[in-house]
């Protein structure tokens, strides 16, 4: 999964980009002319960890996410504007969006249009990716109708996409979402590859100032929003580990940012996390909600999917409750499931194959 961080310039985003990058142990690609920073998190787990307490193995394997940084847009004027739109074509490679806007006041660091205005800020990228959406719409519009005036084999799928793409326009110049347009599994299929910016999933990340962490404001536009302070976790990571925690306690904040920002990432993506302890390794493993048993058994080898019998699966808080696997079992609390069984967050699978 690849989570772009988006947001006006000034904002602390790259900054933000940093903690988590470090936190998630990861080391930094930078990519193009223009600084584009490309990290792979490991994704925090509790979890994991006690498994991995538990069975002292000789490789503990933390799933993963992309984390990319999108240089800070500017679309104060249309040259402004221009470049920023050069960004459009690595955002749409993202799964989700974070946008990150500016609650903190600080006079020797220039507003981004000389206001301090999430909500503003997070309508304007909206707008604007709206608009982007829509000359990709309206190119292919353009295109479609020249094609359904001749002759060719594939004459009613042309007209069926056309029909969809002028739905999906008057919905985006109505400021509607895209999905308002779409009508079946067909016309999924067919928007797919267009990866379509204002359809991603997103989550707001609001960098406010340490006084407004006690009481931090609500949603901003309906959309999971975190309230967090980049300068604060910039400097909790120069703190000795042993003294985080209650520094951390002191503001009022349970968590790091890191753990914050990913698990809203995967609660709005909808993406569930199961666990596997095999020979030598505890492992994590992300899938989105709703996976079946043998699909999530095709993510460790296809040989497992292919050779499916069972899956002898134990909630996590089950096994913590119980000690051990055997106790666990002793409880009742093990269950073998079939290819069908949908897998749970926090589930610890062992799959059964043979092939």
């Amino acid at each position: 999964m690849r989570i772009a961080l988006v947001g006006p310039s000034q904002s602390g985003k790259s900054t933000l980009f940093a903690e988590v990058a470090e936190a998630g142990g990861s080391s930094v690609h930078v990519s193009g002319a223009e600084a584009s920073h490309l990290a792979v998190i490991k994704v925090p787990d509790e979890r994991l960890a006690w498994l991995a307490d538990l069975y002292k193995p000789k490789k503990v394997t933390h799933a993963e996410v992309e984390l990319l940084d999108v240089p800070g847009l500017d679309l104060t004027n249309e040259a402004a504007r221009h470049h920023s739109r050069t960004h459009w074509a690595t955002m749409r490679q993202a799964d989700m969006l974070v946008f990150v806007v500016r609650a903190f006041a600080d006079d020797t660091v220039p507003a981004y249009r000389g206001r301090i205005d999430p909500a503003a800020d997070v309508d304007e990228l909206l707008t604007e990716m709206i608009f982007a959406d829509l000359d990709q719409v309206t190119a292919r519009i353009d295109k479609l109708a020249a094609a359904v005036k001749k002759p060719a084999a594939d004459h009613a799928a042309q007209q069926h996409e056309l029909e969809l793409m002028t739905r999906i326009a008057e919905a985006l110049e109505n400021e509607q979402l895209v999905s308002s347009a779409v009508t079946g599994e067909a016309d999924e299929k067919l928007i797919r590859s267009f990866a379509f910016l204002s359809r991603l999933p997103a989550v707001v990340v609001v960098n406010c100032g340490e006084d407004q962490l006690a009481e931090p404001g609500g949603e901003v536009r309906s959309l999971p929003t975190l309230w967090l302070s980049a300068k604060i976790e910039e400097e909790i990571a120069q703190l000795p580990a042993d003294e985080r925690e209650a520094f951390l306690a002191d503001l009022g904040v349970q968590e790091p940012a890191a753990d914050r920002l990913i698990r809203a990432c995967y609660e709005q993506m909808g993406v569930v996390t199961f666990l596997t302890f095999v020979a030598d390794e505890c492992r994590a493993w992300s899938v989105p909600a709703g996976t079946d048993a043998v699909t999530a058994a095709g993510e460790i080898h296809s040989d497992i999917a292919r050779g499916f019998i069972r899956a002898e699966t134990v909630a996590y808080d089950d096994l913590r409750e119980a000690g051990d696997m055997k106790s666990a079992k002793a409880a009742g609390k093990v269950r073998l499931e079939g290819k069908h069984y949908v897998v749970q967050d926090g589930d610890i699978i062992s799959f059964r194959f043979n092939v």
